[in-house]
């Protein structure tokens, strides 16, 4: 099937000779090479990763770890949108001797009662729009694949709770997607957000994690859905980033509690395990509309996950792909490189 996208032309400039599919660019994040992530083609680049300084911040819960809001839109308004949402902590009412009244700070941290994940979602959709008119919910779901994602990070933490007799201090989580359906500007759209939330009673906190949103017009939001699961999937962090954050994350550990430090450190390894999850999480998430394959990848002989929505795809050296529903298109020609080769599926061992 061939999908049309009216709304971000994914083609690059001055070709003569157009294919029909979409071009996808791996790039970096842009402000400290954390990862890299496939992008249409010509899609705007807007933040990044960023950092909480503690004592601007007003103490250390927000700043042990680097944060990221990442947003790849289509145009500068941002009619199609994909956007990495920050990890934020926040303080139990009843922290501090429950001194310290909701919304107020305490040591880096917002006063906010812990919201389970699908009151979590419908209180973003509100902060991130709210010049928002005739808001409906399409759907919205809890997400017991991810729940458990998170929870097996945890895993090892609570287990150093149950050791010192702390079992009733467990951690825990809850996750959650959305689509909301609403008009900015006389523009009708459909959004989707899928978010975690990590309970932390030992601490007296709770944060989000895993945030991600996406939307589309309304009219469209059906051919750009799977643009959404090749970006959500695609995310291969810098191994030399990880180990420069970690390292800093342990220098300014040393500001906070031990148990919010072990907390940080799980976090970690729930994100570098992701795309080994994936499959497990995919099969859950209501939102992934398409299937995925194997392919091998025809430069490096790896074995890579993608979508199936595409009868062909093409890679280059650099990691840039193309997808294609046309069998005689070669992107060489008109994107005007040498390096694409078409990947092929991997040979099942049944076979």
């Amino acid at each position: 099937m061939l999908l049309i996208f009216p709304s971000g032309n994914l083609q690059s400039q001055g070709n003569t000779t157009k294919g029909t599919g979409l071009s996808f660019v791996r790039q970096n994040e842009p402000k400290e090479q954390a990862f890299t992530i496939l992008v249409p083609k010509g899609w705007i680049a807007d933040g990044g990763m960023f950092r909480i300084d503690a004592i601007q911040g007003g103490g250390p819960l927000n700043a042990t770890e680097a944060k990221c809001n990442l947003t790849l839109k289509s145009n500068q308004t941002g009619s199609v949108y994909f956007r990495i949402f920050p990890d934020i902590v926040y303080a139990y009412p009843s922290i501090g001797g429950g001194f310290f009244p909701v919304g107020s700070n305490y040591q880096g941290a917002e006063i906010k009662a812990l919201l389970d994940a699908p009151a979590y979602l419908k209180a973003l959709f509100t902060y991130l729009h709210p010049e928002a008119v005739d808001v409906n919910i399409l759907k919205i779901n809890r997400l017991p694949g991810e729940k458990q994602s998170i929870d097996k990070g945890l895993t090892y933490l609570n287990q150093l709770l149950a050791q010192i007799g702390m079992q009733s201090m467990s951690y825990s989580s809850d996750a959650a997607g959305a689509v909301f359906e609403y008009k900015e500007q006389n523009i009708l759209y459909n959004e989707v957000i899928l978010a975690g939330i990590i309970n932390m009673p030992a601490a007296l906190t709770w944060k989000n994690t895993r945030t991600l949103i996406f939307r589309a017009p309304a009219d469209e939001f059906e051919a750009w859905r799977p643009v959404m699961d090749i970006m959500r999937f695609s995310v291969q962090f810098n191994p030399e980033w990880v180990l420069k954050e970690a390292k800093g994350q342990r220098d300014r550990a040393e500001m906070a509690k031990k148990v919010y430090d072990e907390i940080q450190r799980i976090d970690r390894e729930i994100a570098m395990k992701t795309s080994v999850n994936r499959e497990e999480i995919m099969n859950d998430n209501f939102l992934v509309l398409t299937g995925q394959e194997e392919y091998v990848n025809p430069h490096t002989g790896k074995v890579e996950t993608d979508t199936n929505a595409y009868q062909y795809r093409w890679e280059t050296g650099g990691g840039d792909v193309y997808y294609t529903n046309s069998e005689d298109e070669n992107p060489n020609h008109f994107l005007h490189q040498t390096d694409y080769k078409r990947t092929q599926v991997r040979k099942r061992r049944n076979e």
